[in-house]
């Protein structure tokens, strides 16, 4: 009895004594008596060998991310160094602009099924990639036989949960990666880190169904053998497991995108304190086995250094953030930051607004709605950035209703900048360039057209530029004015303005029929949605490389994409004229 009693207690602690970095590789435990001379060597061999399962399938999984990320990393910096080099305008596609044109096809492609709701897929690229991690996964998983061993001898756990467990522990420091925002990936592959959220997604649901396909064969065969009640109070493999498999459940539940972006206060909040609670109880799940806590160390290692970066870096960029409620629900924000804060037209930042029980613990991206100026403020040099935001509910809802109560004085820090840091100079090689905007989108785009006109002696002779800018209400016009005041005081000459006004009616104004009321700001001035297709369509009838940049509403983005991935396809198949068609559309939510 007293035996049984050190058993029990033995079996209830946290981890096994002594505690090392991991276990030996070195097979023990089987009596070889018991088993057949095949069944013997089958136990030993390369993907059933309970001793070298990490190496086979743990291990191999870091290799398949690795070499993706590798690829997609040769990808983007070879193409961006050959149209680097390519200076001199071509007015027919080579067969590499036709490659190109293909591949950025892939990125630009969505679909939209109305049946669910307006749901939008991920560009098609994500979707092969998606694709492409779910069946090395699934072959993984599947590929190797037998699921079970025919004999108890040849092994306490079943194989298919002991290859889903390394190959869950394999995910996880690639499906953290991707959800930091200071993100090694985006550096690597020359991207911004809101576009890997996608994979962070999706990673996390293949490790999840990993886990659920390791847990359930231990909890049959406990059952069969009547041995669940016994195990559950003995066994803590299986009381650890369940409590990482717990809130692993609530983190995908959760993570939905209409829970995510209408509740993001709470959900950001839970997240972290869910996947706080998960990590811990896999770490000590796994219990040092082979290399299983080296993947714990490489997450941290991931993670951890760019959270302290962005806590260090966030903490030296105090700032007092004022803010104005204009019509239409839109506020605009201005945030004094140190002269040493640099950011590039079209970069976000996230700001930690410290008021309220709820806002102070949380960050909230928001684009820099203004190029980079220096001015002065008690003396000191200062640099101001500006956001412009609809008001809807969470944070802009809150900074809303203090404004309206007096409280327009708030103190802030903030972090960043992120975003594609070379967009913007990317954008002078370019013979035309197209801004498309919807709403507060514009906040993303005049930036960028104010530093492609500051630097008009950076792109070709005969470059030229389109504004096209869609509100729904002339309320707008105040923060659009204050806005694109900068232009005012630039040689524009080359740059086409249009205004569209969905919900309003306003008096029509069109120069190039011959009327002269033209607005400096505004250009033309039309009702009713812009013709994007049309816009697109005549963007690239003429030889030459252009470039799309737009930000909207999810309908809005939809549109440009399906016009822009038209033309990319046409000059794919050798049908199209302009020798490059370059997209980007920057989303409104992640």
């Amino acid at each position: 009895m007293d035996m049984d009693m050190g058993e029990m207690t033995w079996n209830r602690e946290w981890l096994d004594h002594p505690i090392t970095w991991q276990t030996a590789h070195e097979r023990e435990g089987y009596d070889f008596s018991q088993i057949t001379p095949e069944q013997g060597k089958l136990i030993q061999s390369r993907f059933h060998n309970w001793y070298t399962a990490d190496w086979d399938f743990a291990l191999t999984t870091v290799y398949f991310f690795c070499a993706a990320i590798g690829v997609a990393a040769l990808f983007r910096w070879g193409s961006w160094a050959l149209h680097r080099r390519s200076a001199v305008p071509r007015t027919r596609a080579s067969a590499f602009d036709r490659l190109v044109a293909i591949l950025s096809y892939t990125t630009s492609r969505v679909w939209r099924f109305k049946v669910f709701g307006n749901y939008y897929t991920p560009p098609l690229a994500a979707i092969i990639a998606v694709g492409a991690m779910f069946i090395w996964v699934m072959a993984l998983m599947l590929g190797p036989k037998p699921f079970y061993w025919p004999d108890p001898a040849m092994g306490d756990s079943p194989p298919i949960a002991t290859r889903t467990g390394w190959i869950s522990i394999g995910i996880m420091p690639f499906m953290i990666a991707f959800a930091s925002k200071t993100n090694y990936v985006a550096l690597l592959t020359r991207t911004s880190h809101e576009r890997l959220q996608v994979f962070h997604r999706w990673s996390a649901l293949l490790m999840y169904i990993t886990s659920l396909v390791h847990t359930f064969p231990f909890i049959v065969r406990d059952i069969n053998e009547g041995m669940m009640e016994m195990s559950w109070a003995t066994d803590r493999f299986i009381w650890t497991g369940v409590a990482a498999l717990v809130p692993q459940t609530w983190l995908l539940a959760m993570s939905w995108g209409f829970i995510r972006n209408r509740y993001y206060e709470f959900f950001k909040k839970m997240h972290f304190i869910a996947a706080s609670i998960f990590m811990a109880a896999l770490f000590v799940h796994v219990d040092f086995f082979l290399t299983s806590w080296h993947y714990f160390w490489a997450t941290l290692a991931l993670y951890g250094t760019v959270w302290v970066y962005r806590v260090v870096r966030a903490t030296l960029t105090p700032g007092t953030a004022i803010v104005s409620v204009l019509e239409d629900r839109t506020l605009h924000v201005r945030i004094a930051v140190p002269n040493s804060f640099r950011w590039a037209a079209g970069q976000h930042v996230f700001v930690r607004f410290l008021f309220g029980p709820l806002h102070w613990a949380s960050s909230h991206p928001f684009t820099v709605a203004n190029v980079p100026a220096v001015g002065e403020q008690n003396g000191a040099k200062l640099q101001q950035i500006e956001l412009v935001l609809r008001a809807r509910y969470g944070i802009t809802k809150a900074l809303e209703k203090a404004a309206a109560k007096g409280k327009t004085c708030i103190s802030v820090f903030v972090d960043g900048p992120y975003g594609h840091v070379g967009l913007a100079s990317d954008l002078r090689r370019f013979d035309r360039v197209l801004f498309l905007a919807g709403g507060s989108g514009a906040s993303f785009t005049i930036p960028l057209l104010i530093d492609l006109e500051r630097n008009r002696s950076s792109r070709p002779a005969d470059a030229t530029t389109r504004f096209v800018v869609a509100v729904r209400e002339g309320g707008a016009f105040t923060w659009l004015e204050r806005q694109m005041k900068p232009l005012t005081d630039l040689e524009t000459m080359g740059v086409a303005q249009n205004t569209h006004v969905t919900r309003q009616k306003v008096e029509e104004i069109d120069p190039e029929k011959g009327d002269s009321k033209s607005d400096d700001n505004f250009g033309s001035l039309h009702n009713g949605r812009p013709a994007i297709h049309e816009l697109v369509r005549e963007l690239c009838h003429e030889p030459g490389r252009v470039a799309v940049v737009a930000c909207g509403p999810d309908e809005f983005a939809h549109d440009v994409r399906s016009a822009v991935a038209a033309e990319q396809l046409s000059l794919a198949l050798g049908r199209g004229v302009a020798s490059e068609v370059f997209l980007h559309v920057e989303n409104y939510s992640w």
